[in-house]
């Protein structure tokens, strides 16, 4: 994007913190005439009032915690995190009607003593991106503080204030190699996962799915698990945090291919697994002749090493104990296969530096689904032993 648009867009950015910033004493306002007008006593004639009236509470509360937390707000942002779990766990709390809304009053003046004007965060330059980013976010003071980040980063990016109408465009659209999703929309709090869902019963594979949310439960987590989230990120999301998750997912194609050397002396069995490791796009060295294994690692700089447990010359858990010796393998998971299942050699394997153990004849699925998530966590650690040894 040229220098001038992004100017602009960069005006318009602080254009709408000020103003938000400038309305913060009506949001209050309007919080404390909510909290005022929850009913005292809780009888069946007011459950209904009651009811609709932390919802109204708690919808304007989740966006304030999620917009205060992108201005760098924290103050706001973690007290509006607190009123909110007091409003959505208004009918489980302990605590008496009068006390709930008294604390939330006083967390509603917390807020209003926050400083306003933090110091602004400062962050490392970014490095040139190139991939499509969508990002679905209904908060537009998010929205458009992401786009900034990401357009300043050279990354190709859009913003949908609306799932419901992303969902009925996607397939017009150019495919993106990323989606940034708000968890909530409205007053369904399911909104973002509901949508990727439908977008994968309707397409099939989909790309990177990142899900924002300000809830930490382990229900949220799970329901954008099962949705297919890539990761799930709690707000205030940092402009480091996405950079890295949008070199990480979105330049996916542009990274180098998971390595993974095998070895193992039967022909059959190493083609097999290399054939199955291949089709999912894995970068894979075989080896029939395990002596020369410890030299072909270090050509290849595998990210997961599999190993054949019976071998002649040298047996896989002797090999892998050599290759442990030498410091650039020490972090490198090694997966043994053998056709052996008894206890104590399971036991034994992992004892002499293996990180997993799967049986021959292997499944397939299995095999792969395997290695590819020890590899992706193998070369994320490098990566951040890597960048902790460079600052």
């Amino acid at each position: 994007m040229p220098e001038k648009d992004l100017s602009q867009l960069r005006a318009q950015l602080q254009a709408l913190r000020d103003a938000y910033v400038e309305k913060m004493p009506e949001t209050f306002q309007r919080l404390e005439a909510l909290i005022e007008s929850i009913p005292f006593r809780g009888e069946p004639s007011e459950l209904d009032t009651m009811t609709s009236t932390l919802t109204l509470l708690s919808q304007e509360v989740h966006k304030l915690a999620g917009s205060s937390g992108s201005l760098g707000l924290d103050c706001v942002s973690v007290a509006a995190k607190q009123l909110l779990s007091l409003a959505e766990h208004w009918y489980t709390h302990p605590l008496d009607t009068i006390t709930k809304k008294h604390m939330m009053l006083q967390l509603v003046g917390t807020m209003r003593d926050c400083d306003m004007h933090p110091t602004p965060e400062t962050t490392e330059p970014s490095r040139t991106g190139t991939r499509k980013i969508h990002i679905v976010e209904d908060d537009e003071l998010v929205a458009q503080e992401m786009l900034t980040w990401l357009l300043e980063a050279g990354f190709d990016a859009e913003v949908f204030f609306s799932s419901s109408v992303y969902l009925d465009i996607f397939e017009t659209l150019s495919r993106p190699d990323m989606i940034i999703m708000d968890v909530a929309f409205g007053q369904n709090m399911a909104a973002g996962p509901d949508i990727i869902r439908q977008l994968r019963n309707r397409l099939g594979r989909m790309p990177a799915v990142v899900f924002l949310s300000i809830h930490d439960e382990m229900e949220t987590r799970l329901a954008a698990l099962r949705a297919g989230a890539s990761r799930y990120i709690v707000k205030p999301i940092s402009k480091r945090q996405l950079m890295d998750i949008a070199h990480e997912f979105a330049e996916r194609k542009n990274t180098p291919k998971y390595r993974v050397l095998i070895v193992d002396d039967d022909p059959i069995a190493l083609q097999a697994a290399k054939i199955q490791l291949e089709q999912v796009g894995l970068e894979v060295h075989a080896s029939e002749e395990p002596l020369k294994a410890l030299g072909v690692a270090r050509e290849t700089k595998p990210d997961v090493i599999i190993l054949d447990i019976m071998m002649p010359e040298v047996s896989g858990t002797e090999l892998a104990a050599i290759l442990r010796e030498d410091r650039q393998f020490d972090a490198i998971p090694i997966v043994f296969l053998t056709s052996q299942t008894h206890p104590d050699e399971k036991t034994l394997s992992v004892a002499l530096g293996g990180d997993d153990y799967i049986l021959k004849p292997f499944d397939a699925d299995y095999l792969t689904a395997t290695v590819c998530a020890r590899a992706k966590r193998s070369r994320r650690l490098r990566e951040l032993l890597n960048t902790t040894a460079a600052d």
